[in-house]
């Protein structure tokens, strides 16, 4: 199937670059057609996402200190709240988390970002499964295993979308 050429925003939340990192990679994987921006939460407002009607959010997230994604949950409400004001939906979603902890140890705050985002009635079609990256300490690197499981996901989510 062809689709149009679709707009994309991968926002993150970063203090080490863990984020960033991981949004790069994921922008890498999308059709070079698709028009894609990303953007630090702390620079980048829900209403310039809502302004700018993308077709798929991407949210990313970290747990540091044993708090799950506080800013990135904050931001997605505020978006929720903007998307309302203008009476705009998004089409697609999906969300990613860093971490530093062993992955069987962060699947309460993996369930609790899905339900905000399933939770929204402006992102139409929230993504079922979340992306959780493992950083080998909180100023990472990633391990290796994480980025191809990211690239994997990525795609699974594209084929999703064009299902």
């Amino acid at each position: 199937m062809v689709f149009k050429k679709l707009k994309l925003w991968i926002l993150y939340d970063t203090k080490f670059g863990n984020g960033k990192t991981l949004a790069d990679l994921l922008k890498n994987e999308f059709p070079e057609e698709w028009e894609i921006k990303l953007g630090d939460l702390k620079d980048v407002s829900p209403n310039t996402v809502v302004c700018d009607a993308p077709d798929v959010i991407i949210l990313g997230g970290a747990i540091r200190m044993f708090m799950g994604a506080p800013a990135s949950k904050k931001w997605l409400k505020q978006l929720n709240n903007e998307l309302d004001l203008a009476n705009k939906k998004i089409q697609y979603g999906t969300l990613f988390l860093t971490h530093v902890l062993a992955t069987s140890k962060i699947q309460g705050y993996n369930k609790r970002f899905l339900r905000k985002l399933k939770k929204s009635k402006r992102i139409v079609k929230p993504y079922p499964q979340i992306l959780t990256a493992r950083v080998k300490e909180v100023e990472g690197p990633f391990l290796e295993i994480e980025l191809e499981k990211a690239r994997k996901y990525i795609r699974e989510f594209i084929k999703w979308i064009e299902s």
